[in-house]
């Protein structure tokens, strides 16, 4: 490399001619090895994709969630009970610590009256996969929140309304 290769717009060259009047004993080459970085390459861009299927247990529980055709689905899975939830049943919110997904498990009989809503609440790590790597595994956790509700008639509750559970859930997490 030379002086003469490096175009007239490149904001370095004046300051790389200045130099070369004023140092002695470097060839012109070695001066801008020197001084050019090699971080000039273009960047190569390094392509990723996002798994849409997740399949985790834990616990004696099963959950598998997958957004195919942008339509979310969570299936939900323990000894007593087996849920499909889809589209707006899915309360879906990104977060700094991954994406938060939250099901409504059970209700009160008689929302009248009050009594347990049960939630799932899932979080999603963000994951990238390079292209042509299908699955990765994936460890996360899901609280399962129970919450005191007085209904409509509006007895008052007092004391803690909401208890958690905490599932350590293992799995996979990939792309189709």
């Amino acid at each position: 490399m030379n002086l003469k290769n490096i175009s007239p717009n490149f904001p370095r060259r004046q300051i790389l001619k200045t130099t070369l009047t004023f140092v002695t004993g470097l060839t012109t080459t070695s001066l801008l090895s020197f001084l050019i970085t090699k971080s000039i390459k273009p960047a190569q861009a390094i392509v990723v994709q996002r798994p849409n299927e997740f399949e985790l247990e834990g616990k004696g529980i099963n959950i598998k969630y997958s957004i195919l055709n942008g339509v979310p689905e969570l299936d939900y899975k323990t000894k007593n009970i087996s849920e499909h939830f889809s589209g707006d049943q899915i309360q879906t919110l990104p977060t700094d610590i991954g994406t938060l997904l939250t099901i409504i498990i059970s209700k009160p009989p008689n929302p009248n009256f009050g009594g347990n809503v049960v939630k799932l609440s899932l979080l999603l790590p963000s994951i990238n996969l390079p292209i042509g790597t299908r699955e990765t595994s994936v460890q996360t956790e899901a609280i399962l929140t129970t919450e005191r509700t007085s209904g409509t008639i509006r007895t008052p509750l007092f004391g803690q309304l909401q208890s958690y559970q905490t599932i350590v859930l293992t799995g996979t997490a990939r792309y189709s």
